[in-house]
């Protein structure tokens, strides 16, 4: 009884020292905001935001009520409302006995279904976690050497899987390959197809061909094999050992920046995104960059990054960041993640966030 009671305090001790680090108003503001983001419809969301204070307690308990309701399996819904019935409903004691039956009762089935939603969501955690553990494995090392280059690749997921890719691919000398891509959502689905991607890039990518043809075929491959309305941004860019040329298809991805001597410019707009239409056509473009100069290419999880006020990280802030970035690809790219966290604060990612940076030595 003693260890028992002993456990029992450590246990709440443990709480209240959480509650007291955590900022416990701005996470429970931002908790509540993504159960009404995850339960409303656009439409409840739209009225809740017109409704004064008392109107929206009422209305959005209730919608989220019921929408967690409709969510429940046949089974569930029986437990959860017999347990309110017996909670809240009239109350029927045994005899001689003082304890409220009915609500013990009633709050041991709540407390089973709430066992049995969290046993869901911990074996769906799990799995997750296993999907992105193989994800990592099939990601490249973050910095890569290749002669007369310095490159950093990096991903960071918004949730347990990402739906970003970045890949480095070590053609026939003296050649590589770097690719960048963002399928639309994110979750499960846009992680099984980044997969999907990035299989079908590595099998074809030894193949002689142009690149604009080359990304032709991945469009046609990723058309047939995603839903319909489903698409991907893409860039994929060739560079040379010793060699400041780049050439590259932009398919429907924000457009790379060239840093030159502390001056910003933006490469053109790309072709139509992956999987929009069976056959696409794309064209290769190329650059040249000089020694010490960059290219930056980055997903929307950069620049549409969101604060607690609602505020886009924007690309002024990722263009002055990189005006003035110094130090190597490695250390310019965790510069601008860090800058990102510092934006957002306690606010959870919206979205993956990826880069590439390639520097010419």
């Amino acid at each position: 009884m003693a260890d028992f009671t002993s456990e029992v305090k450590s246990t709440f001790h443990t709480i209240r020292n959480d509650i007291r680090t955590s900022h416990f108003g701005s996470s429970f503001r931002r908790e509540s905001k993504e159960i009404l983001d995850f339960y409303l419809t656009k439409e409840q969301r739209t009225r809740f935001e017109a409704m004064d204070a008392f109107h929206r307690v009422f209305y959005g308990t209730g919608w989220v009520l019921k929408a967690m309701f409709m969510k429940l399996s046949p089974f569930r819904r029986l437990l959860f409302v017999l347990g309110m019935l017996l909670l809240f409903g009239v109350n029927i004691n045994t005899p001689n006995v003082n304890v409220n039956t009915n609500g013990v009762v009633g709050g041991l089935l709540l407390v089973v279904l709430i066992l049995l939603e969290l046993k869901d969501k911990l074996l769906a955690h799990d799995e997750l976690q296993e999907g992105r553990h193989i994800q990592e494995l099939l990601m490249p090392e973050r910095t890569q050497s290749f002669e007369g280059w310095s490159i950093f690749l990096y991903t960071r997921s918004a949730n347990e899987v990402c739906g970003d890719l970045v890949d480095f691919l070590a053609l026939d000398k003296p050649k590589a390959g770097v690719a960048i891509a963002d399928v639309a959502g994110k979750g499960l689905h846009a992680a099984l197809l980044t997969a999907k991607l990035q299989a079908t890039m590595r099998a074809l990518a030894f193949d002689d061909r142009a690149i604009g043809s080359f990304v032709g075929t991945i469009n046609t491959i990723f058309h047939r094999d995603s839903p319909s309305r489903l698409f991907a941004s893409l860039i994929y860019a060739v560079i040379s050992e010793n060699d400041g040329t780049v050439s590259y298809v932009n398919a429907g991805h924000l457009p790379p920046c060239i840093v030159r001597s502390g001056t910003l410019t933006e490469t053109e707009k790309g072709d139509i995104a992956l999987g929009l239409t069976r056959t696409a056509e794309y064209t290769e473009r190329s650059l040249s960059l000089d020694s010490g100069d960059l290219l930056v290419m980055y997903s929307d999880g950069v620049t549409e990054a969101k604060n607690e006020q609602d505020e886009f990280f924007g690309r002024d802030r990722l263009n002055a960041h990189l005006k003035r970035a110094s130090g190597s690809p490695e250390q310019i790219g965790l510069g601008i993640v860090s800058a990102v966290d510092r934006f957002i604060g306690q606010t959870p990612p919206a979205d993956d966030l990826s880069l590439i940076i390639l520097r010419r030595l």
